[in-house]
């Protein structure tokens, strides 16, 4: 709990920054800042937070190369950083830390020391300080990707949504950028609204709207949702989606609307726009560009009996509203399913694009009984048609929570409405952790998705220099035989994967079990292992060796019967889950486990499983022990991308 009061003073050097940006949370009546210069005490600012409001973003210009004595007045400062140097996109933000909490960092930390911790990630992508959700607006513009994202500037856990961004030449080394999108302004001082700039996605364009390869754009076009809700009234909720342009991917135009509810009987959850323009609808709809939604819509308005449009492939789950809900616990709506809702406009696209309502392209019937569905993806790869999208609210049978669903199919060209018809279907990933998932098309003519590695486990602890958010390793996604496949790009392997470190074996005197391990420093490896039959096998990723005599806790990879799956121990009712990866014929075992995250790749990627696991030892053990003819066991260090 904060004191009444609070005053914080601190000095730092600007350096090449023009730009100090401050967000700051109230503690009494007076809050206010100022800006001094130290050499002769001249003010260069000073500010009152507005009347009414709690939290307050503060932006100053500041003069380059001068120290500079900040003082902050009945006010804490959750999150700052100096911006706006001759190098933004090579030389990024320098973070500001003037939070008492984080006491334990230079007021102007450097990234190794925000990072290398042990309660950090060290080859996944983290916020600098608070929370982060879903990836947004990836692209690749004029030789950099650009990764921006769900982002709480106050708090460890979720709250009014702003933009976060950061940049990379390899989708593996990034650097942070500021800040770029923020809640509605009626939120400040109206306390009950909540929601903001919810996820959305990107296109490059020229200058006259064309989508175009990011190395010929000259600008990107976003589109996203607003969302806004009286704070727990979830019937409150209005969401649509807008539109603006950046010229430099820092500095956003004004919003403009471009999308709403376009039915009356279209859900309420309305959100998550992903816009294409590569879906093989040329016959009909040449010239287009497309935005899927997700929603809900109700059950009668759709004819079951059709295959275009509708999945029917179940995995006889159930709804639930947290991660270990259990059956008929929470009340279902029978009424409803999940849909993505297709819209097109023609070509060029601007900020008055008309939008022309396509319809309910896919609606999954299969699992009915989720909310909606939330992150919607539409592309066209290797001949096919792809859909993807996280269903809300719904647990599977082996554990998994709001999972993310691939469907494989084929677009109706026929001048109708275009619908998916699905001949195949399945989990993007097996895991507990893999959700919110995006793709883009780089200029290589890569599929590439990213993901919001979710803690539903609680397996992360809020603590001093910490953040509450992690991105899963890029992986370049395929259809093969009628299944979309992912495996981390190639980038992943050349940059992060390091050095071998020595494997230690052992035969068992009872059993024909042979035991291949390895201790690996900085708590991190990568794990490549080749089989080459269907006997047992368990993998320990990752343990807690316990001292105290209660159970220890372990990650574990395991094959009994024909069934590879992922099982944990010490972690409670999660023991009880399975986490089937689908597949029978393993052959080839692929793990990158980084400090707290474990990414499973099976079979170059024909199933993935991700987990959040905390090793809480400065060195991690593998341990490989099976019955049958392992061809390969090698493991290597793991670098980080700080």
């Amino acid at each position: 709990m904060l004191p009444p009061t609070n005053t914080a003073s601190a000095r730092i050097a600007t350096g090449d920054y023009t730009h100090l940006d401050l967000f700051v949370e109230r503690t009494d009546e007076l809050a206010s800042i100022s800006l001094s210069r130290p050499s002769d005490g001249a003010t260069i600012a000073y500010a009152v937070m507005p009347k009414n409001e709690n939290r307050h973003h503060f932006q100053f210009d500041v003069p380059a190369g001068t120290d500079l004595d900040i003082s902050i007045n009945q006010a804490v400062c959750r999150f700052g950083y100096l911006s706006e140097s001759d190098d933004d996109l090579d030389k990024g933000i320098q973070y500001v830390n003037l939070d008492p909490d984080f006491a334990q960092w230079d007021t102007l930390p450097t990234t190794a020391a925000i990072y290398r911790q042990p309660e950090r990630t060290g080859s996944h992508f983290e916020p600098i300080a608070r929370w982060m959700n879903d990836p947004n607006g990836l692209c690749e513009f004029k030789g950099r990707y650009h990764l921006f994202f769900q982002f709480n500037p106050y708090g460890w856990g979720w709250d009014c949504m702003h933009w976060g961004h950061a940049v990379s030449r390899d989708l593996v080394h990034w650097t942070h950028m500021p800040i770029v999108l923020e809640p509605q302004p009626e939120f400040a001082t109206d306390h009950t609204l909540t929601g903001g700039a919810f996820s959305g996605s990107a296109i490059t364009v020229n200058n006259d709207g064309y989508p175009c390869k990011g190395e010929d754009a000259d600008a990107i076009r976003f589109v996203l949702t607003r969302h806004t809700e009286t704070r727990g009234d979830e019937h409150s909720v209005e969401e649509y989606q807008t539109t603006c342009l950046s010229h430099d991917g820092i500095h956003f135009e004004v919003e403009t609307p471009w999308i709403t509810r376009p039915t009356p009987t279209t859900g309420l959850d309305f959100r998550d726009p992903k816009i294409e323009t590569n879906l093989p609808l040329n016959a009909t709809h040449n010239g287009r560009a497309w935005i899927v939604t997700a929603t809900n819509q109700p059950v009668d308005e759709f004819d079951q009996n059709a295959d275009a449009g509708i999945s029917r492939a179940s995995t006889a789950g159930w709804f639930a509203t947290y991660p270990m809900g259990k059956p008929g616990e929470a009340q279902e709506n029978q009424t409803t399913v999940p849909v993505m809702t297709l819209f097109s406009t023609a070509l060029p696209l601007h900020r008055n694009s008309v939008w022309q309502y396509e319809g309910p392209v896919l609606a999954d019937f299969g699992h009915q009984v989720s909310r909606t569905y939330e992150c919607p993806d539409m592309f066209a790869l290797d001949n096919r048609t792809v859909a993807c999208g996280a269903l809300m609210h719904y647990r599977t049978a082996e554990g998994g929570f709001q999972p993310v669903r691939w469907y494989v199919g084929d677009l109706n060209d026929d001048g109708k409405a275009p619908r998916l018809t699905v001949t195949s279907s399945d989990w993007i990933d097996f895991g507990l952790g893999y959700y919110a998932t995006q793709s883009f098309r780089d200029d290589h003519d890569r599929r590439i998705v990213i993901a919001w590695i979710v803690d539903h486990a609680g397996v992360r602890r809020e603590g001093p220099c910490r953040a509450n958010g992690i991105m899963s390793l890029p992986r370049e996604l395929h259809v093969v035989n009628d299944r979309l496949v992912g495996k981390p790009i190639k980038e992943v392997y050349d940059q992060l994967v390091g050095t071998p470190i020595q494997i230690d074996t052992a035969n068992s005197t009872t059993s024909n079990v042979k035991q291949w391990s390895a201790t690996c420093p900085n708590d991190s490896y990568y794990a490549d292992i080749t089989l080459n039959d269907d006997a047992d096998f368990t993998l320990t990723i990752a343990e807690n060796r316990n001292t105290n005599g209660s159970t220890p806790e372990s990650l574990r990879l395991v094959r009994r019967d024909g069934v590879t799956r992922l099982a944990t121990s010490g972690q409670g009712d999660f023991d009880k889950n399975t986490y089937d990866s689908g597949i029978h014929d393993v052959r080839h075992i692929e793990v990158f486990f980084d400090h707290q995250v474990a990414e499973v790749f099976l079979n170059d990627g024909e199933a993935a499983g991700t987990m959040l696991f905390q090793a809480g030892e400065p060195q991690v053990r593998m341990k490989l022990e099976a019955q049958g003819n392992v061809t390969a066991c090698k493991v290597n260090t793991l670098s980080t991308i700080w």
